[in-house]
């Protein structure tokens, strides 16, 4: 029985110092797999960008006029181009566009299934059946490739990991056609944005678009390739508001926007799980106000993944919204919410900076968590245009204040918002749409 006990002991300390040298191989061996890796991309990018001169030569030589452009999308929400597409659209004699629907399958099936269904319902409706290609058939499981039908490709995804090998930007980059990347949001998170500046996927398009002063310094200090294939353009999202009719109106319009990283450490911003019950108050509070709730697409689907809310709860949570009054916004375009509402109450990311070219005001929620140390340079500076809340009384004395306002006021743009973020505004898209249109250089350079 002792010489048992010995070699189950033997046994046991064994296990541990076998254990205990794996993971002393893994510690030694992550930094070294790290320069590996940014050593392998760095020579990957050198390659991809003598690949798209092939490409670009090629696309001229073929004596075709006009060139075939897909977007790849997963989220109507997240979709940056759509003034570039409608100029596409209206210049089909130089442009074949479409739309290609694509699933996110990071999140589950129920997600992915849902926000297919209604991303494609969207743009079915917006540019018409005939733009529009499915990427998935959600009902076989079956992914499509349509990577060698086209000549420049659109992601509005940055994230490889999120989606089908099809429709990754690595995958298309390994094939004869150019990847492109503008940005559907701000780079508001230092850490995620340094990640994904870090990563293969941006450092090997052929052209990245960065959008502000902020993130193209960002770019050439932080990117492996130093911002090579950077080009500073703005953010055509915004194209669009200037052109936002407003109506004439008795009432004043408040907009909610929470965001969905309720239990992120790296990034955390919302604090809906701490107010969600003030906000169903506020319209018996203030009767003399309209108020609008949009949250981010990904805040109820991060409720019921992280098990904090159920489905049931949700359903519940959206009814109680409408019932006291509560306009529930969602789908893809927002900037008539934009241009309709008076002020904002977020806790949102790319909001904080977006709503600035509007110069109405604006309550930031501060997550008691939040430090400095998880914020970019231009998300700090947007914050500092806000007035800050983080108790009950700082978002109600706030909203006193707008309804205490001159519902005619006019607001003007901030003018360091027009000379860092609001960059060719009203005019990226056919800045957008020259920088890519090789077809039109080739007519040039002869």
């Amino acid at each position: 029985m002792k010489n048992k006990d010995n070699s189950c002991f033997r046994g046991a300390v064994g296990d541990y110092i076998i254990n205990d040298v794996k993971r002393m191989i893994r510690i030694i061996l992550k930094p070294i797999i790290k320069i590996v890796k940014y050593y392998k991309i760095k020579s990957d990018i050198k390659k991809k960008q003598t690949h798209y001169d092939i490409v670009i030569k090629d696309i001229k030589n073929s004596g075709k006029t006009k060139i075939d452009f897909a977007a790849y999308v997963i989220f109507d929400s997240t979709y940056g181009i759509d003034g570039v597409f409608q100029l596409m659209r209206k210049d089909e004699k130089h442009w074949n566009p479409k739309l290609v629907v694509i699933p996110d399958i990071s999140r589950g099936k129920q997600h992915a299934e849902q926000t297919y269904n209604k991303t494609r319902e969207y743009f079915s409706k917006r540019y018409g059946e005939r733009y529009i290609l499915d990427g998935w058939n959600y009902q076989t499981g079956e992914y499509f490739d349509y990577i060698d039908r086209f000549d420049i490709v659109y992601f509005a995804n940055p994230y490889d990991a999120m989606v089908h090998k099809f429709h990754k930007i690595e995958y298309a980059a390994s094939k004869k056609v150019l990847p492109i990347y503008v940005s559907y949001g701000y780079d508001v998170g230092k850490y995620t944005t340094l990640d994904r500046l870090k990563n293969k996927e941006l450092n090997i398009v052929w052209k990245y678009f960065a959008d502000t002063t902020y993130s193209y310094e960002d770019n050439k200090k932080y990117q492996i390739n130093k911002g090579r294939n950077v080009i500073l353009a703005g953010y055509s999202k915004m194209d669009k508001l200037p052109k936002c009719l407003v109506k004439t109106k008795a009432r004043k319009k408040i907009l909610i926007t929470p965001h969905h990283t309720v239990c992120a450490k790296i990034l955390p911003l919302s604090n809906f799980l701490k107010f969600n019950e003030l906000i169903l108050k506020l319209p018996s509070l203030f009767p003399e106000i309209d108020f609008v709730f949009r949250p981010h697409p990904l805040l109820f689907t991060t409720l019921v993944n992280n098990k904090i809310w159920s489905e049931d709860k949700i359903s519940e949570y959206i009814d109680k919204l409408k019932y006291s009054g509560i306009e529930y916004s969602t789908g893809g375009d927002y900037l008539d919410l934009f241009a309709e509402c008076d002020a904002i109450i977020n806790d949102c990311g790319s909001f904080t900076v977006e709503w600035l070219y509007t110069g109405k005001p604006g309550c930031f929620v501060y997550n008691e968590k939040l430090k400095k140390k998880h914020l970019t340079k231009l998300m700090k500076k947007a914050i500092s245009s806000y007035s800050i809340a983080k108790t009950e009384k700082d978002i109600i004395d706030f909203i006193q204040n707008i309804s205490k306002m001159d519902i005619e006021h006019e607001y003007k743009m901030e003018s360091w918002v027009r000379e860092n973020i609001a960059l060719n505004y009203h005019e990226v898209s056919r800045f957008l749409l020259n920088e890519i249109n090789i077809l039109e250089k080739r007519n040039e350079e002869a």
